[in-house]
């Protein structure tokens, strides 16, 4: 299988040669993948686009794997315990890919989530949430440490992998606070604030948006999230259940150029805000 971009025309057709052998009496017109029932573990692939009945420069050449998946090594962060001394661990959770680095290969952008991470109606301390970014064969090029002032949970922390300046390699962009650390240790905000209450929720303090280098995890830009959380009650409970349920995107508003959206609030007050 091979990679059509969004870019591209949907016109393009591709030839597919095996060992250096066109083994496609026609292009594959219908699909990015073709099966060759007569390739061998030792065979190699490349495709060459047709735009306008003409081939073009070949892909790079692959081999078979062994296996239908691959095996990527992780680092995992060491576990800790919360101001009421519970202890977590980490787990691997939620994923994205992204050429980071601009080499035509995609890397993986990964959130590790604590064992104690909360739904918004669960209360309680969690522990941090760390975003690491690896290469295919499991080289790590930068952890975020989103800090204290992130709770921990499956609508909290919603993260966007793309190239969104089009320079060829994708940013990555995601809501910090006070506290924040990016991939190379620089501090956003203020590195002693604590916002947490009581009860573990997280519901005064600045809140930021940033848009992070992909390659080195560098914070290139913050500004101020702009779906202010305000008067918590505003958006259907006091305590903070709906209030901090984060959704993003990417989107072409213009047609031209990628815009990350943002929104926030469930099942009574929903805010939507797009930036480029």
């Amino acid at each position: 299988s091979w990679r059509l971009l969004g870019t591209e025309s949907m016109n393009t057709t591709f030839h597919v040669y095996r060992n250096g052998t066109r083994i496609t009496s026609s292009p594959v017109a219908d699909s990015t993948n073709f099966l060759d029932t007569q390739g061998t573990a030792g065979s190699t692939y490349y495709v060459r686009p047709v735009v306008g009945g003409v081939e073009q420069a070949p892909s790079e050449t692959v081999g078979v794997w062994n296996t239908n998946y691959l095996t990527i090594p992780l680092q995992r962060p060491a576990g800790g315990t919360t101001p009421d001394g519970v202890s977590y661990t980490y787990s691997p959770n939620d994923a994205s890919a992204g050429d980071l680095d601009g080499d035509g290969r995609y890397e993986i952008v990964l959130k590790w989530d604590p064992s104690n991470s909360k739904d918004n109606s669960q209360s309680g301390y969690t522990g941090n949430v760390y975003v690491d970014a690896y290469k295919l064969d499991g080289t790590r090029l930068w952890r975020i440490d989103l800090g204290r002032n992130i709770r921990a949970g499956a609508h909290y922390t919603q993260f966007l992998v793309y190239d969104f300046d089009g320079d060829g390699r994708a940013e990555v962009v995601m809501k910090t606070a006070d506290g924040t650390r990016d991939g190379t240790g620089a501090v956003i905000g203020n590195p002693n604030a604590d916002y947490r209450n009581s009860s573990g929720y997280i519901l005064s303090g600045p809140e930021y948006l940033t848009v992070f280098d992909g390659l080195t995890g560098r914070a290139l830009a913050t500004t101020n999230y702009e779906l202010p959380r305000g008067n918590v009650c505003d958006w259907g409970d006091c305590y903070g259940n709906r209030v901090d349920r984060f959704l993003a995107a990417v989107a072409y508003l213009d047609g031209v150029r990628p815009s990350f959206v943002m929104a926030r609030g469930y099942y009574t007050r929903t805010v939507l805000v797009a930036y480029n």
